[in-house]
């Protein structure tokens, strides 16, 4: 049997090899597999204890000897059952801890309103929220690394999610982005475009009571301020640059 298959399941290297050996040599005393795995003998115990632990395998003790021994092959399917219904169970768990925490977020004045993340996952954060919470958005700034370092994909699959939460955006992009204008729907964002030679790294996004700043270097630095009278300042901002820019 492939080893990296049953290692696929959820089995260790160790585990597995032995899971093996004992459908090539049938019932088997502890020496018998050490002598066709060439383990040793403490960690043999140990993977065959865990075996036994999930139901793939049974022992049989005749005289002074452990006899280990494969059980029937529906085990596999009732292991992976197992972890499902295991998976299901720290889901719904992990659902009722979230609710708890956001409840006593409610309830909690934190003197922090700022915070700097790096990498793209950083930037996901972003339209996450913006997502999650049906936020219409305005962005302006935005460079060419905006789409190399992201990639397409993401960017499609958000404005797909915008149309179907019917979240509105306002940009301003810079002139190497003027191809967006083609490639995104105007049910959900309005465009405009910075006619000059002259792009910066940075890009800066406005939503709910939060502003974030990203700088597109190529490990992003994203800062976030959660401040609504800076958010609506940088509002006041945007729309200058609205009528200076150019559709």
């Amino acid at each position: 049997m492939d080893i990296n298959s049953l290692v696929k399941l959820g089995l260790s290297k160790t585990e597995a090899i032995l899971y093996s050996a004992l459908i090539s040599l049938g019932a088997s005393d502890v020496q018998k597999l050490l002598n066709k795995t060439g383990f040793y003998k403490s960690n043999t115990y140990d993977a065959l204890e865990r075996l036994c632990e999930k139901g793939l395998i049974s022992k049989i003790i005749s005289g002074n000897k452990r006899i280990y021994q494969l059980e029937n092959p529906n085990s596999l399917i009732e292991f992976i059952q197992n972890k499902k219904n295991e998976l299901y169970e720290q889901e719904q768990l992990a659902n009722e801890l979230s609710k708890q925490v956001k409840l006593s977020k409610k309830h909690k004045i934190s003197a922090q309103t700022a915070s700097v993340f790096t990498g793209i996952a950083g930037i996901k954060q972003i339209y996450s929220e913006i997502v999650e919470k049906k936020l219409n958005y305005l962005v302006f700034g935005s460079p060419i690394e905006s789409e190399t370092l992201v990639g397409d994909y993401y960017w499609k699959n958000l404005h797909a999610k915008q149309k179907e939460y019917k979240i509105k955006a306002k940009m301003i992009f810079n002139k190497s982005l003027r191809k967006w204008s083609k490639l995104i729907s105007k049910e959900i964002a309005e465009l405009r475009f910075f006619d000059n030679q002259f792009e910066p790294l940075t890009e800066t996004t406005i939503y709910g009571s939060k502003v974030a700043f990203v700088v597109w270097t190529d490990k992003p630095v994203i800062t976030i301020i959660d401040n609504e009278h800076v958010a609506n300042s940088y509002r006041q901002v945007f729309n200058m640059l609205w009528k200076l820019s150019k559709p």
